[in-house]
């Protein structure tokens, strides 16, 4: 998102020494030909919702992204990695499993690339931090990692470790370390080289965690996570990813925008052909104090209630956006900011939309960025059902592809061939499961997320009967009204 270490390649050993200096010179593989890189994640997670909002695999249309990031793959406690959710893998109840299926999407977009994300908000950090404290534990992740990658036939790795930012050292050795055993695994397998790349913050303050100049030469391309700058927890009104700043604000808050974000990573050393924006189809929303004060910076007090599909307070598919505004939601336009945002009944939301979207694509092209990346493909209309859509599947992502990749995306024409099931893989080996400190069962109740009763830090998600525990961030608490880990103890569920 690694080095003096030991590398395995079947049964293989190599130890690693000093690195030749040849081995951290890189070539950006993904800009040949100027290419814009439009990688997208796909959530694992998104095929459990209902109705119109469960996405699969299936509903991905050839052109739309160059790469896909699946989110997430996950850590053991001793540093192994493993997959995240039974589904992810082969089965006999449940079919060839989702790395398949993302895998075998290169078949109909020969193309695409498939990487394996690591991290994400809800791993939080602590995992990170003992992988990366020592390099014996950081060769047993790297090992695991790159056999696991190969194992599942993605074509590169992702680490989304948020954040940083009193690790830098750690961070860098990492990425210097999973560089050079990538470079060695290509050589001696004779198979392409896998991509490295990094989700990162656009925040200031956590943008201090990265020693750009020592890892620049380490990524293919870094993802900069340039939304979620203003939030229900900020109490005021503001837009989830504005282009620029506007008038007014503090000087803190006129850092709070992508053209900010993507320049100082440039300024701190990160060739700006290898930063990738991040570009997100959602809203986030607040209940307004006064619904007669709709501009940015008016107070909101509260989340927007949770949504049908997105089911968490304060965030919005666009699809539901869309809805919104089919139901007589009035789309205001911010002019210095460069993006929309949305007035209904008593309820603000900051959003993107195929205007802001082509906006943020010529503001790329014109500044010589990378490409734009997206979170995350389960968000935007991907079937076209919204009632003023037209019919237009992926309307902010597909905006996307033509303004980037010269792709018109009409809808999903591509069929993937069966894929034949072989004999069961084996996983590799993984310790038990972790468990949460309070008496929980997932016996009668639906799939999904729960408080931990007796700790108000954890919870824990059901999968078929399955409890599977979490810690949330450090300093975050976990709030089931709004599923999510977010400041401020909640006042019930847990203790």
């Amino acid at each position: 998102m690694k080095l003096p270490l030991l590398f395995i390649v079947g049964s293989l050993s190599i130890s690693y020494g000093t690195p030749v200096k040849e081995e951290m010179i890189h070539v950006n593989r993904v800009l040949d030909n100027q290419q814009y890189i439009r990688p997208c994640y796909f959530t694992n997670w998104a095929q459990y919702r209902q109705g119109r909002g469960k996405y699969a695999p299936s509903n991905y249309v050839p052109g739309l992204c160059t790469h896909i990031l699946y989110a997430f793959g996950w850590m053991n406690a001793d540093y192994t990695v493993r997959a995240y959710d039974d589904s992810d893998l082969p089965s006999d109840w449940g079919g060839p499993g989702q790395y398949a299926l993302v895998n075998q999407l290169k078949t109909i977009d020969p193309n695409l690339k498939t990487l394996l994300s690591f991290g994400g908000w809800t791993f939080g950090t602590s995992l990170f931090e003992g992988m990366s404290s020592s390099p014996t534990n950081r060769a047993t992740f790297i090992n695991s990692v790159l056999r696991f990658v190969r194992q599942y036939n993605f074509d590169g790795i992702d680490i989304d470790w948020e954040y940083p930012t009193n690790h830098m050292a750690q961070y860098t050795a990492v990425m210097q370390e999973l560089r050079q055993s990538v470079d060695a695994e290509g050589r001696l397998s004779g198979k392409p080289k896998l991509l490295m790349t990094a989700a990162v913050a656009a925040g200031a303050s956590n943008m201090d965690g990265y020693d750009v100049p020592n890892i620049a030469n380490a990524l293919d391309f870094i993802n900069l996570m340039s939304y979620d700058f203003w939030g229900a927890w900020d109490g005021e009104t503001g837009m989830n990813s504005p282009l620029y700043g506007r008038a007014g604000l503090s000087a803190d808050k006129q850092k709070w925008n992508t053209d900010w974000a993507a320049n100082e990573w440039a300024r701190r050393g990160m060739p700006k052909n290898k930063i990738v924006i991040g570009i997100g189809p959602y809203g986030r929303g607040w209940t307004l104090a006064n619904p007669n004060n709709i501009q940015p910076g008016s107070t909101g007090n509260s989340p927007a209630p949770a949504l049908p599909y997105s089911q968490q307070a304060g965030i919005a598919t666009y699809y539901e956006i869309c809805e919104m505004l089919a139901q007589g939601g009035k789309r205001y336009w911010h002019s210095e900011h460069q993006v929309p945002w949305l007035v209904y009944q008593n309820q603000w939301w900051s959003y993107d939309d195929a205007e802001s979207v082509k906006n943020k694509c010529d503001y790329i092209k014109a500044n010589g960025f990378g490409g734009a990346m997206v979170w995350a493909l389960d968000l935007d209309d991907f079937n076209g059902q919204c009632s003023n859509g037209g019919g237009v599947v992926f309307p902010v992502i597909g905006t996307i592809a033509r303004e980037l990749g010269g792709q018109i995306i009409h809808g999903n024409t591509g069929t993937m061939p069966p894929i034949t099931k072989g004999p069961p893989q084996t996983q590799p080996t993984q310790g038990p499961p972790p468990t949460g400190s309070g008496p929980f069962s997932c016996n009668g109740i639906p799939d999904g997320f729960y408080s931990d009763p007796a700790d108000c830090t954890g919870f824990y998600r059901c999968v078929n009967g399955q409890p599977n525990h979490f810690t949330c961030p450090s300093g975050t608490y976990w709030h089931e009204d709004q599923l999510d880990c977010d400041y401020g103890k909640p006042t019930s569920g847990c203790k």
